[in-house]
């Protein structure tokens, strides 16, 4: 190897030969570097995603754990169906239908209020509620169902 170097110019090449490996062993480190840096932000991501999923998942856990212990969802079903129930005993029929035509005269705002809130009780979100990252329906779910009308799905 001395020969090598002593036929190439002694010290110099040496110099030269040195300057060349650690050029390459620099090289090497960035590449390294920035394998490590896409490792670090690819995990990061992961890990934000799992944790946006498990905050999803305590969410849907914690509304399961609140349906479980509420009476509220029995009491509405109770008030929406009470009319039709009633309507087959004798002694409330006229009631009721003097409380339809009451109904009846009631604004539109009072009404879409009150819809929404029945259907907010019962967990029927938008239909754009999976394009929102909401918890809930997603479109698939209400595809057939738009304004009131049925149709088909694609």
């Amino acid at each position: 190897m001395n020969w090598i170097l002593k036929l190439l110019g002694g010290e110099f090449a040496g110099k030269v030969g040195d300057f060349f490996v650690e050029k390459q062993k620099l090289k090497n480190q960035l590449k390294l570097t920035k394998l490590e840096g896409q490792i670090k932000l690819e995990t990061a991501k992961f890990e934000a995603k799992v944790e946006q999923q498990r905050h999803v998942a305590t969410w849907e856990q914690t509304y399961v754990n609140m349906q479980a212990t509420s009476l509220k969802d029995e009491a509405v079903l109770a008030v929406v169906l009470f009319p039709y129930v009633g309507a087959f005993i004798p002694g409330i029929q006229d009631y009721i239908l003097v409380g339809f035509q009451y109904l009846d005269q009631m604004p539109a705002w009072a009404v879409g209020l009150t819809v929404t809130i029945f259907l907010a009780i019962y967990g029927i979100r938008h239909r754009n509620a999976n394009r929102l990252n909401a918890p809930g329906l997603k479109d698939s779910d209400v595809s057939g169902v738009s304004n009131g009308s049925t149709t088909e799905k694609s």
